[in-house]
Parts: structure tokens; sequence; C-alpha cells
């Protein structure tokens, strides 16, 4: 089982953040019928979904449909978000699955439709009836350089206007309310399979061990970083999830990491993983 599973429902998104990877993928919003039969294989290795690798979620046109099918497997599901369309999805919270919501609070220096005062008034509006809900609700900052920007701090001023900040057990967390929560993350570049020499490197990871990801073109990768699906374990337009997991390719990485001797050029230039030495 994994912790975790990753499904890209769309690599759609309605703002263009300096941050994000720029991957050249066209965009695509996954077909209700085309989720089911993805999440119906992943319900078999996790009990948890992600509905994220890029892409906004709340800019999919049949999210409650793919939240409905969630619902009806039982899954635990997290979304991420940059906050713009929190009022599209009326009936969002009403959802069972629902585990944590995740709001981006970095997007705000890339609005383009709000002001600054409407987005963290919709964002702090919704953050109450979300962890109301009984949903884990967190506010994050991504990058501790977007704090210097003008947006990031004025977002900050904002929440502590409303709410006390109560440090937890955990790095850079802070309790606000109830399953309500802002936290800090710590900066991370984004791994890169170019430049890359032929020698292996000492090192481990966690990804096609713990977590996989599913790219909204039905490319299975190792992780949530593998945005562009450099690491191509297999397609689910070719085989089943079972066995691309099962597979030589997917299996030969994972002996990479169980035995510290890592020659996948993606994963040797990437830093996330040395959280894990």
């Amino acid at each position: 089982m994994f912790k975790r599973i990753y499904i890209e429902i769309t690599n759609a998104c309605n703002l263009s953040c300096s941050f994000c990877l720029k991957t050249g993928r066209a965009p695509y919003f996954m077909e209700p019928g085309e989720f089911r039969r993805i999440a119906e294989q992943a319900r078999r290795h996790t009990d948890y979904l992600y509905l994220h690798v890029q892409g906004e979620p709340f800019l999919h046109p049949f999210l409650d449909t793919i939240l409905s099918i969630c619902d009806e497997l039982q899954f635990s599901v997290q979304l991420v978000t940059n906050g713009t369309l929190l009022d599209r999805h009326p009936s969002l919270l009403d959802h069972a699955c629902l585990r944590r919501i995740s709001i981006s609070l970095q997007s705000a220096d890339f609005q383009k439709e709000n002001t600054l005062s409407s987005y963290m008034d919709s964002v702090l509006a919704f953050a109450e009836k979300s962890s109301d809900k009984g949903i884990y609700t967190e506010l994050r900052f991504w990058r501790s350089d977007e704090l210097q920007k003008k947006s990031g701090s004025y977002c900050l001023e904002q929440i502590k206007k409303q709410y006390s900040l109560h440090r937890t057990g955990r790095t850079n967390s802070y309790r606000l309310k109830e399953r309500l929560f802002l936290s800090f993350a710590n900066d991370f570049e984004w791994p890169s399979a170019s430049g890359s020499s032929d020698e292996e490197v000492s090192g481990t990871c966690l990804g096609a061990r713990q977590q996989i990801a599913i790219l909204s073109d039905g490319t299975v990768v190792p992780c949530c970083l593998d945005a562009a699906g450099n690491v191509k374990l297999g397609s689910l337009h070719e085989n089943t999830l079972e066995q691309i997991i099962r597979g030589s390719r997917c299996q030969e990485l994972i002996r990479q990491f169980q035995t510290h001797r890592i020659r996948e050029p993606f994963c040797r230039n990437c830093t996330f993983r040395k959280r894990f030495e």
C-alpha cells in the first residue's frame, strides 16, 4: 500500500506563477469516466488521494463529480488550490471524502482579476467554513521569500488580524483554530534530468515506494515533483496500474533507492530527496 497517490485531474491553471514548473504539456482535463477508471485501480493501493501535481483543481468543470466518485470509493482526499476559485463549487464542502484543503497563498502576487483584499476575504471566509465542516484546512506559504513581497506580507497581516498564532509540534506550523493551520515550507528547486552526469550518487527517496503520481495524460511517475514526466514508469492507457507498479522500470528504481545507489538522472539531480537521508 502507498501512503498516498497523486492524481492530476488537470494540469491547466488560471494563473501563471513564476515559481511553478513550465512543462510544455498541453492543458488537459480528466473526464469523470477516465478518473473513475484510474481511481478504482488506485483504490487497491491506497486510502489517500491527492488530486494535484500541477494545475488548479477548482478550475475543473467536473470537480464535484470527481469528488462524488471519491466519496463512493471511500477515499480520503487532499486538494491544493491557489484560492482564486473557491466559490466556483458551492457544494464542495459537503463531500465526505475531503480530509484536507491546502490554500497556497504565494499565488497572491500573481492575481489578475482579484484585489488582494477581496482575495484574502474569500480565502479566510472559505477557511472558516471548511474547518468548521471538520476538514483540515491549511493556509500555506510554500516559499519563504514570498513573505518579503508586499502581497505575501499583506496576506500574513490579514491572518494575524483575525487569528492568534499557536505553535504546533511541527516545524513552521501554527494552529489558528480547530482544524485550521498556517504553515511555512522550506524552499526547494524543481528537479530536472538535464545536465546530469552518468555517475551514480548515494541517496534514497520515498518515491515509487510510499507514493506515486499519475499525470493528467495517464503517465505514471514516482513522485509529485516529476511534473514533466521525466521518469515515466508507464502509461495507464497501455497498462494497468498493477502492471506498472510491478514492472521492471518501477522495480529497478525502487532497488536504486533501497540500495542507496541512484542512477536515474532526474533523481540524481533532485535536492528534495536529501531530506530523507
